[in-house]
C-alpha cells in the first residue's frame, strides 16, 4: 500500500490518500488493518478541528472593548425553510443577542461609535415579559427585565429597564432601553435596532427630560433552542 499525502485546509492540514488494488483491499480488510488505519485517520483529524481555535464563555470585559464570547454567530439564514416552516414566526423563547452602538449623545461615557455595545442572553415570554442577563459584571447592571407589544408580522416593541450599582451596593444609575425588532421568516433569527438611555438613579427622573448619556444601534439575535 502507497500512502500519498495531499494539503488539506488550514484547518485540517494533509490528509492521506489511499491507493491500492482491488485484491490488497480484500486482504486488508480481512485483517482488520484497513478499519484501523480509517479510525486512526478519522481521530486525527477531529482532534486536528477540534484544536484549531479556542472560544471563552462569560468573560468579563471592560467599558468598550469588544465582548469575546462567540459561541453563537448573530448572524444566520434568513431565508424561509418551505416544508419545515409552521405559521407566523415568534420572538417567544431564549436568544443569544448582540448589540452595535451606532450613534451616541450626552456625557462622554463610551468609545467612539460603531463599537460592539453589549452581548447577552435575553428570553421573551408569552405573558408580555421579557428578562435579560447582559455579559457583564452584576455591577454594570447585567440583570434587567422589560415590557413587550406583539406589532403583528413578526414585528414587535419592546421597553427595559435595569439598575446600575456602586461598589458601596447602592443604586448609581437607571438605564432604559427601547427597542423594535423583526424575527427572520425562519424564526431563527431576529434583527432590530435600539435605544438605550443612562438616567440618575432616582425613578422619578427616569424619562424626564435628558437622559445622562444615549446610545443607539442595531440588535441581532440567534435563537437558542433546546435540541
Amino acid at each position: 500500500m502507497k500512502i500519498k499525502y495531499l494539503q488539506g485546509s488550514a484547518s485540517y492540514g494533509a490528509f492521506p490518500r489511499i491507493s491500492m488494488n482491488r485484491g490488497r483491499i480484500s486482504r486488508l480488510l480481512r485483517t482488520g488493518r484497513f478499519s484501523a488505519l480509517v479510525a486512526l485517520v478519522g481521530l486525527g483529524l477531529l482532534f486536528t478541528a477540534s484544536g484549531a481555535k479556542a472560544a471563552g464563555c462569560a468573560i468579563p470585559y471592560k467599558t468598550g472593548a469588544a465582548p469575546s464570547i462567540p459561541f453563537v454567530s448573530p448572524h444566520g439564514d434568513d431565508q424561509q425553510e418551505g416544508e419545515n416552516f409552521f405559521g407566523p414566526a415568534s420572538i417567544m423563547g431564549l436568544w443569544h443577542l448582540n448589540y452595535t452602538a451606532e450613534t451616541e449623545s450626552g456625557a462622554p461615557i463610551f468609545p467612539p461609535v460603531p463599537f460592539p455595545f453589549l452581548e447577552s442572553l435575553k428570553t421573551w415570554h408569552s405573558d408580555g415579559t421579557e428578562f435579560e442577563n447582559a455579559f457583564l459584571p452584576p455591577t454594570g447592571g447585567n440583570i434587567c427585565f422589560g415590557v413587550w407589544k406583539d406589532l403583528g408580522d413578526g414585528n414587535v416593541k419592546l421597553h427595559h429597564i435595569g439598575l446600575m450599582f456602586d461598589s458601596a451596593g447602592q443604586i448609581s444609575n437607571i438605564f432604559t432601553v427601547d427597542e423594535k425588532d423583526t424575527v427572520a421568516p425562519n424564526d431563527k433569527t431576529y434583527s432590530g435596532t435600539f435605544d438605550f438611555k443612562l438616567w440618575s438613579p432616582s425613578f422619578a427622573a427616569v424619562g424626564v427630560g435628558s437622559p445622562i448619556a444615549e446610545v443607539t444601534g442595531k440588535t441581532a439575535g440567534t435563537r437558542i433552542t433546546v435540541d
